[in-house]
């Protein structure tokens, strides 16, 4: 199946929260209705008599209103909403408009699926009075060129009427009634093949705008540039390229627009969203984000992690009752222009691969996150580490860029894909500078680094464990990196004991380092022979020149030509590891570091 047919699947899967409003939800908008601001709420009798009017707060929710094809797609030509509508259309600031606005007000007010509503609105409407009553409730003022706002939303309450909603936005009778009038005009229409839905029905002539609200009025189905290249040169006339009916189209633009809304599904960059779903509702873990026990407390052993992400993995599917066969549905849109909305990314799999994904993904691109204990990045933050901008403390990344990764790393993560190369050279090229970031920042490359370096390596079966690995492991660049950690460990003993905030030689020559590190090492330790190893406890000393000699002595295994040779990404490994074990390692003194 398509997206398309999916949204129509995750409509009719949601009947119920048709025109329900919910704290902090959009409603899912009913066949033939769009969810727009209100600027003024105007109160009638059942009669038709003015009761009261007021400004609707903007912080107020968006509200239902019942459109036609025409209206919901216009911009600059005249079309009237068959209820809410402008104050042009309303009052009879433009006769044109307002004459459009009564035509279809009485002609579904006439018909068989009328509503009582109906009859208060136009006996009102009619009587002329909406300016004078609006300008006397104070919620209408002349502007400085003696005319009114006529783009105001107007919306309708009506009092008195017996077990009917009065908020016109919130009554599911006046919506029933509405789709089923609009219906009834479309039977008139020639039929087709909806080619979603494989049925014959009435076709959509527009299809609605405004899907996803941050692109603006962007469309996903477009066809009316019948002069340019929307179709022209393959096809004679669009129907030819698409027919899609008018009830499809509205279930699958309604739900997407539902879905985009969601805070449990939708991710943004920039203008670009990212949505995943299950068409029946259930809620599903988001594939961006780490997969976590928000109230489990931070592991430092891998085995003990591995052993929580897959209780916490088992948890969530018992919780929210996911079956192997469910579907997930991943997409995301961006516009490149302000009417033409894309497809940039689609993919469905069922549930039992969807969740092996993330599982696979959690367990081999993680690593140990300080105080934190052992974490997988999030997608956003190994983008904004690989390619992020340092400012005001904070790695910022191009929308452009950002969203052009995300989603490379989203496809890699869902398709089981080996971890892009270009991606994870960025994030060692830049954990091997730490004088380009303050420490935090660097701290965060070198976790994002370590965790893609070991998840790269599962991929290509060279590895995949590597955070488990014994300090003795007879690996040259990983030798290295210890040795980096021990001779920075012995100097930051030093700024320990003098309250001084500095960076250390070791971190400062950290760039050379990878590129000759025999020769930077002898560099680093004569400094700390002449200027900080007197200066420290003697415990220090003795733990600092056994470290050194123990990786010496493993070093010396490799061949002398290659003592000096230009170190493997490994190195970071090492260098981690070895730090986290001055964190774990009770010492003489029982002194623990704290990122």
């Amino acid at each position: 199946m398509g997206l398309l047919q999916r949204a129509i699947e995750t409509y009719d899967a949601n009947t119920a929260l048709i025109g329900v409003y919910r704290d902090g939800h959009e409603p899912l908008a009913p066949i033939g209705h769009i969810l727009t601001s209100a600027n003024i709420e105007i109160t009638l009798n059942a009669q038709g008599k003015f009761l009261a009017a007021r400004k609707v707060d903007k912080k107020e929710p968006k509200i239902l209103i019942p459109v036609t094809e025409e209206s919901s797609g216009r911009t600059s030509g005249l079309a009237a909403h068959p209820l809410c509508d402008q104050l042009k259309y309303v009052a009879n600031t433009n006769k044109e408009a307002h004459e459009l606005y009564l035509t279809a007000l009485r002609k579904w007010e006439r018909s068989a699926y009328a509503h009582p509503f109906l009859t208060a609105i136009s006996t009102y409407v009619r009587n002329g009075s909406i300016l004078k009553d609006l300008t006397k409730c104070g919620v209408l003022a002349l502007e400085k060129g003696g005319g009114y706002d006529e783009k105001q939303m107007i919306c309708w309450r009506v009092l008195g009427i017996p077990t009917e909603e009065p908020a016109c936005w919130k009554n599911r009778n006046l919506f029933s009634a509405f789709e089923s009038y609009y219906c009834s005009q479309l039977a008139t229409r020639d039929m087709a093949l909806c080619m979603l839905e494989g049925k014959t029905e009435p076709i959509a002539l527009q299809h609605p705008k405004g899907i996803i609200p941050v692109n603006g009025n962007a469309k996903l189905i477009s066809a009316n540039d019948s002069s340019g290249f929307t179709y022209r040169g393959r096809f004679l006339d669009d129907g030819q390229a698409a027919t899609v009916g008018y009830i499809a189209s509205q279930k699958a633009h309604n739900a997407l627009r539902w879905l985009a809304s969601e805070q449990g599904v939708r991710e943004f960059s920039g203008k670009r969203i990212f949505l995943c779903w299950n068409p029946a509702g259930k809620t599903l873990p988001r594939p961006m984000r780490r997969m976590r026990d928000a109230d489990a407390a931070p592991l430092r052993k891998p085995s003990d992690y591995q052993e929580q992400l897959k209780s916490t993995l088992l948890s969530f599917r018992k919780d929210h009752q996911l079956q192997d066969t469910d579907c997930a549905v991943l997409v995301s849109f961006d516009a490149a222009t302000t009417g033409r909305l894309a497809v940039t990314y689609y993919n469905e799999i069922t549930l039992k691969t969807f969740l092996e994904r993330i599982h696979d993904w959690d367990a081999h691109c993680c690593w140990l996150a300080g105080n934190y204990g052992i974490q997988a990045p999030n997608l956003l933050q190994l983008v904004d580490c690989a390619f992020g901008t340092q400012r005001n403390n904070f790695l910022e990344t191009d929308d452009r860029i950002q969203r052009q990764h995300l989603q490379r790393l989203l496809n890699c993560k869902m398709n089981g894909g080996i971890f892009p190369l270009d991606i994870l050279k960025a994030l060692t090229q830049r954990a091997s500078s730490p004088l380009a970031y303050d420490v935090l920042n660097w701290r965060k490359i070198v976790h994002a680094a370590c965790a893609v370096l070991q998840k790269y390596r599962y991929d290509t079966k060279q590895g995949g464990n590597e955070m488990a690995w014994e300090l003795d492991t007879n690996n040259r660049s990983f030798q290295y990196g210890r040795l980096l950690a021990v001779m920075e460990r012995a100097e930051m003993d030093y700024y320990t004991k003098t309250n001084e905030n500095r960076q250390t030689n070791a971190i400062k020559f950290m760039s050379e380092f990878r590129r000759r590190p025999f020769t930077v090492f002898e560099r680093v330790n004569r400094q700390l022979e002449r200027a900080y190893l007197d200066r420290i406890d003697a415990w220090q000393v003795r733990r600092y020149k056994q470290l050194v000699g123990e990786i010496i002595s493993i070093l010396r295994g490799f061949p002398e030509n290659e003592l000096n040779r230009q170190l493997e990404d490994l190195y970071l490994m090492g260098y981690e590891l070895q730090r986290n074990a001055f964190f774990t390692k009770n010492d003489t003194t029982n002194h623990t570091e704290e990122e």
